[in-house]
């Protein structure tokens, strides 16, 4: 077993609540992720990665229907860096099945996931969410 470090991934709340929830699960979801790569438990690390990657989606799904559907005006803006992060999670997470994927999934999602997921949150999600609360979404 390989001693591990948990994350610290520091996203701020937002103006609504369900992206706030969504946010929550992921950071869960990449805690675990972490945990079982370091702990080198192969069948849960991939499992997970699989279960990531399909969140991912889904979260970056909900907030582009969300914006379209209220019109927010950046939208397109917000939409392109989901497309340009979408196909590094999912080739990522992907790669899970053996251990120097896995190996790269970890250092993916310490060194670039992470970091990018807490400055998004803090820019790209803090305006979307502060426009769709104002349009009365929770």
């Amino acid at each position: 077993m390989t001693e591990h470090r948990e994350p610290s991934i520091q996203v701020p709340e937002v103006a609504v609540a369900s992206m706030n929830a969504t946010h929550a699960e992921e950071l869960g979801l990449i805690e675990r992720l972490l945990a079982a790569l370091d702990d080198e438990d192969a069948e849960a690390a991939r499992a997970m990665a699989e279960d990531l990657a399909a969140h991912v989606q889904e979260h970056f799904s909900r907030e582009e229907r969300l914006m379209e559907q209220y019109g927010f005006p950046p939208y397109p803006i917000h939409k392109a860096e989901h497309d340009r992060v979408r196909p590094l999670v999912a080739g990522a997470c992907a790669a899970a099945d053996d251990a120097k994927g896995r190996a790269a999934l970890a250092r993916f999602l310490r060194e670039e996931f992470i970091p990018w997921l807490e400055h998004h949150v803090a820019t790209m999600d803090m305006a979307t969410a502060h426009f769709l609360a104002m349009q009365g979404v929770e």
